[in-house]
This record gives C-alpha cells, sequence and structure tokens, in this order.
C-alpha cells in the first residue's frame, strides 16, 4: 500500500471536519465562502476518483485521476486552509488524531489513517451515518481504519468492586 491511501484520509478532513464548522456560522466571509467549496471539491475528486488513483499508482500508471488526487491532496487542501484558517481545519477528526499520538499501538499508522478514524468517530458522533456508509466503500479499497480493530487497538473493560 501507497501513502496516497493516507493522504486522502487526511484530505477528506478538510470537508467533513470543515463542514462540521460551517453548518454553524451564521455569517462566512469570501475567504471562507472560497475555502468551503474547495471542501467540498475535495470530498468530490476524492469519492469520485480515489479509488482508481490507487490503482493506476499501484500499477505505475500516471493517469488523469491519478493526477486529479494527488493535486486534490496537496493544491485544493491547501486552498481550504489558506481561505478559512481555523474555521475549516480541526475538528474532531484531527482531535481523535492528536489524541492517538499518545497511544504506543497506534503509532505505526500515518497521520493521515489516525485522521480518516478520527472521520468516521466525528460522523458517528454527529449522528451522521449517511455519511459513514457513504465512505464505507472507499474506506475498504483504500484500506482506510474504521473501527479500533482496524487499527490494532482493543478496549479492556475493568472494573473495581470495592
Amino acid at each position: 500500500m501507497t501513502h496516497l491511501h493516507a493522504g486522502i484520509g487526511d484530505t477528506f478532513a478538510k470537508w467533513y471536519e470543515g463542514n462540521t464548522l460551517a453548518e454553524k456560522l451564521a455569517t462566512k466571509s469570501i475567504c471562507f465562502e472560497l475555502a468551503h467549496l474547495a471542501a467540498r471539491q475535495c470530498q468530490e475528486v476524492l469519492l469520485t476518483y480515489g479509488e482508481e488513483a490507487l490503482a493506476d499508482l499501484e500499477k505505475g500508471r500516471w493517469t488523469d485521476a491519478l493526477q486529479r488526487v494527488i493535486e486534490t491532496n496537496i493544491i485544493t487542501s491547501g486552498l481550504v486552509g489558506g481561505f478559512g484558517g481555523q474555521y475549516l481545519r480541526v475538528a474532531g477528526a484531527h482531535s481523535i488524531h492528536n489524541g492517538m499520538t499518545s497511544i504506543t499501538q497506534a503509532h505505526h499508522l500515518l497521520h493521515g489513517e489516525k485522521v480518516a478514524y478520527g472521520i468516521s468517530f466525528q460522523l458517528m458522533l454527529e449522528g451522521k451515518f449517511s455519511e459513514i456508509k457513504q465512505l464505507l466503500p472507499i474506506y475498504r479499497v483504500l484500506k482506510l481504519p474504521m473501527t479500533l480493530l482496524d487499527i490494532g487497538l482493543t478496549v479492556e473493560l475493568r472494573r473495581n468492586f470495592n
């Protein structure tokens, strides 16, 4: 697996984190609106071309799909941060990532893999199950983590019977 899948996972967050925050703003500047449009473009390009781009990369083929995904991961996602500032950068997905950096068992994961898991967790907290359902097929193909088990973690419940 290439690192492209992790870049896709991180770039998906531009939309899912940004839109969550955008939904709560009463007024939006022109810069913010441009960033929000770029974030939507990130989501659309990755959902449309992500799977094909990864397959093309693994076959060593330079294609329109691969170019679109790479440009989206670098250029379009940069527009989101550049125009949107803090409003379109950090919500649940990156917060989950930040927490996972202190878990030794998750150190083998790339930044975008942790963020991708954070997106699914954020969407679950928001009750946006239709969006999770939309992401499931591409997450499976790209081998992006959706569960704690996918990232190599288990939960041990302990009871204290004092």
